[in-house]
């Protein structure tokens, strides 16, 4: 009879004796230390992972915290590098997380020629860590004017290889062993086998098996230490035969039944006759681990039995990969199996279709979550760039753990996947390891070196300051991401500007004022700080090692646009030319909406008179004695952005003694589109003529940086219409929808045109603020009216 010792939460720490307690307690410690930071993983969703080199390329991305399993608000800066196929850089961007998400994209064009291409993104804070928490994403570029390889999802039978996984490690004689099986084809893609046998070195059948679609599967048998086993297939596609690893006298495994009924886990921890004579009354402990998240139970061998078998109720152990380790009495790794804890109750989400007008439809969809943050991908029916399907909760819940990372992981998350339990249990089997080395838990906890960048920084240096009994201070102005910041200036008249969000290319103004807030006069260096993020570790890009052959698939051309066939004939056209006196020469520098004044040489008066007359109130403010520009067609007074000379006026009392017959040209926009400092609050560009002394006059007062090495701007994505029917059934998006906030209303509508589809495919990601995961990737019907 079997001891069946029934745990739940607080038995596991109870201690037998004063030994196993110590050692328990330096394990809880071990575990303790070297999870006590915080971890980051990230996710992120393309809208597909086939693009054609005319197209907009886009993600989102989810940031996740391994501690304590909800988005990670910390992080800000998050790090893309993206490699060709050659493992080259080709381009970086520094990309801005927002409580726990971001997004972005490329427009791509001919520069991106056929191949593949890795899109790696990391955080500077990852670094800390030896365990890669990075996301690796391929993504396949098409050039249009070259043919194209449609993908064939038969595996490379040519190249299939079998690797084998016993449980715990070795197979053990005169006891029950479950042997894991993988078969791949050198691109990695699973091989499904109806039926494999193994058989004795007399040709005797000892047992069989089969795999599933990914290509794992497991057979179950009692070997001889005198006999050697070989495992043989047999089919129209593929011959192969290959020896089992030699069995072993004795050893020790960990397995278990997670199929229970009431919510509960058996543990078995097996050995041999053998071993029972060689481990008897030895003290194991048993570790089931995620994170900091432990149970530990002291394990003997006695009174003649060669198995313990422990019962858990899981709702002690956290969703996802939870590792069970057996630990010997000088705290070394025996052996150890991963088990994945699924969760009690997943959100159920819904689609359907409606027709709102005759050339319009809606996808309708109903959840079970709110306080949440989904991106949502649409594609016909027929789209062909779906090549690699993962899932957020794959990142997060199996890959976070996993020493060798399961790329297309959706299959074990999809609820229309009856075996979905039992394929991610073949797959652990076919997991030597978690990532988390005992030895590295043990012996080499995080050193903190590497911290979370938060945005960029800028520094400078002054020339001089004019009074040095006065405190000066440096204001850094950007209209256009509404940054007004200031910072000190330290004895060696240096100055910085940290955790700026600015983004690249955006162009910021420094003045230095004194105590009065009043703008002085000095000249200054400014640059941005060269601090650029590296991952410590290598990116772990995809290898194979396929053999070259002739492409017999099926392949596409893309239609090709005839520019003959495109020719206008145009009548002949007169030019009139303005006389140069009173030629605008700036007009080309702003938009159509603005009205243009060239100013003539007995036009007097004050420049704040004229903006008066034309669509402005200006003045002096009688409470702070400084110049104001209001528009009197905007509500509540907006100030527009003026300029001299195409230089953003900061310090608006530049202009109380400026006169029209110093002026040339002047150019109103009241709808601001003539800029990108101040979009939508109005531009006034003013132009001088060149007077004799003006340079003096008009001193500049502050001085300006285009910054470099901050976050990328945001993607105006914009969905590509490809010439043929075809193109876009194969190659085509319907629709890109990265931003879906739920707050109370658990339920959206994704709107579209009509198509020919019968179906489309929707795929969603995304997390609620509670920690809850969803991931459905679901062909729908489309309604006809």
């Amino acid at each position: 009879m079997r001891v069946i010792i029934i745990i739940f939460s607080l038995l596991f720490f109870l201690p037998s004796f004063a030994q196993t307690t110590s050692d328990q307690e330096k394990i809880k410690n071990y575990i303790d230390t070297y999870f006590s930071y915080d971890r980051e993983n990230i996710h992120v969703q393309f809208n597909k992972n086939i693009y054609v080199n005319t197209e907009d390329l886009a993600f989102k991305g989810y940031v996740w915290s391994k501690n304590n399993n909800i988005a990670h608000s910390n992080t800000t800066n998050v790090q893309l590098i993206i490699y060709n196929e050659q493992q080259e850089i080709v381009q970086k961007q520094l990309l801005f997380a927002n409580k726990g998400t971001f997004s972005g994209g490329i427009h791509l064009n001919d520069k991106f020629k056929n191949g593949k291409y890795y899109f790696h993104f990391f955080t500077n804070w990852m670094n800390n860590f030896t365990e890669d928490d990075s996301f690796l994403q391929t993504i396949e570029i098409i050039d249009k004017n070259e043919t194209y390889n449609l993908k064939t999802n038969e595996p490379n039978w040519k190249t299939a290889t079998v690797s084998i996984f016993p449980e715990g490690g070795t197979i053990i004689s005169d006891i029950n062993n479950s042997v894991g099986i993988s078969i791949k084809d050198c691109n990695q893609k699973g091989i499904e086998i109806k039926e494999g046998v193994i058989i004795d070195s007399k040709s005797n059948e000892v047992s069989s098996f089969h795999t599933n679609k990914m290509g794992n599967g497991a057979f179950y048998f009692t070997p001889n230490i005198n006999e050697t086993y070989t495992l043989k297939i047999k089919s129209e596609k593929l011959t192969l035969s290959q020896p089992l690893p030699k069995t072993k006298e004795t050893g020790i495994i960990v397995t278990y039944n997670n199929n229970l009924p009431k919510n509960k886990l058996i543990v078995a921890v097996k050995t041999n006759t053998k071993g029972l004579e060689l481990y008897q009354n030895k003290k194991f402990i048993l570790l089931i681990q995620q994170n900091r998240n432990l149970i530990q139970q002291e394990i003997t061998f006695k009174n003649g039995k060669t198995d313990q078998t422990l019962i858990v109720d899981k709702k002690y152990l956290p969703e996802g990969v939870n590792s069970i380790r057996l630990i010997d009495e000088n705290l070394n790794q025996i052996t150890e199996r991963l088990v994945y804890i699924n969760a009690i109750n997943s959100p159920i989400t819904t689609f359907e279709t409606k027709n709102i007008t005759k050339d319009s439809i809606a996808i309708v969809t109903k959840t079970e979550i709110n306080q949440a943050d989904l991106s949502v991908s649409i594609l016909p029916e027929n789209n062909a760039c779906v090549t690699e399907k993962r899932s957020i909760i794959g990142t997060f819940n199996l890959n976070g753990y996993l020493e060798n990372p399961e790329i297309n992981n959706y299959v074990y998350f999809d609820t229309e996947n009856e075996n979905r339990k039992q394929d991610l249990e073949l797959l652990l089997l076919n997991q030597t390891n978690s990532k988390f080395h005992w030895e590295n838990i043990k012996l080499n906890p995080p050193k903190i070196n590497y911290t979370f960048d938060k945005g960029v920084t800028i520094s400078g240096k002054v020339e001089q300051k004019p009074n040095s009994n006065t405190q000066y201070k440096i204001a850094l102005v950007s209209s256009k991401n509404n940054l007004f910041e200031k910072t000190d200036i330290d004895a060696k008249n240096d100055f910085k500007f940290e955790n700026l969000y600015a983004q690249d290319s955006t162009v910021v103004f420094f003045q230095m004022v004194n105590e009065k807030s009043i703008s002085v006069d000095t000249k200054m260096q400014t640059r941005v700080a060269s601090k650029e993020t590296k991952f410590q570790l290598d990116p772990r890009f995809e290898k194979t090692n396929c053999p070259i052959e002739k492409i017999t698939g099926k392949t596409f051309t893309f239609s090709t646009i005839n520019l003959e066939d495109k020719t206008i004939n145009l009548a002949e056209v007169s030019i009139k030319s303005e006389s140069k006196k009173n030629a605008l020469i700036h007009k080309k520098d702003m938009s159509g909406f603005a009205t243009a004044f060239k100013i003539k040489e007995n036009d007097f008066g004050r420049l704040l008179d004229f903006l008066n007359r034309n669509g402005y109130k200006s003045g002096i403010n009688p409470e702070t004695g400084e110049v104001f520009i209001r528009s009197n067609r905007m509500g509540n007074g907006v100030t527009p952005s003026v300029f001299i000379d195409n230089d953003l006026v900061l310090d608006n009392n530049q202009l109380f003694n400026l006169y029209m017959n110093e002026i040339d040209e002047v150019y109103i926009d009241q709808s601001g589109s003539s800029d990108t400092y101040n979009v939508g609050n109005g531009t006034i560009k003013i132009f001088l003529k060149k007077l004799k002394g003006k340079d003096e006059y008009f001193k500049t007062k502050y001085a300006s940086l285009i910054v470099t090495r901050a976050f990328a701007p945001t993607l105006k994505y914009k969905i590509s219409q490809f010439p043929s029917t075809n193109e876009n059934a194969y190659f085509g998006t319907l629709n890109w929808s990265p931003n879906i906030i739920l707050k109370e209303d658990p339920n959206f509508e994704i709107k579209l045109p009509k198509s020919d589809n019968k179906e489309i495919q929707v795929l969603l990601e995304g997390f609620s603020e509670d920690g809850k995961l969803i991931s459905l990737m679901k062909k729908i019907p489309v309604l006809n009216p």
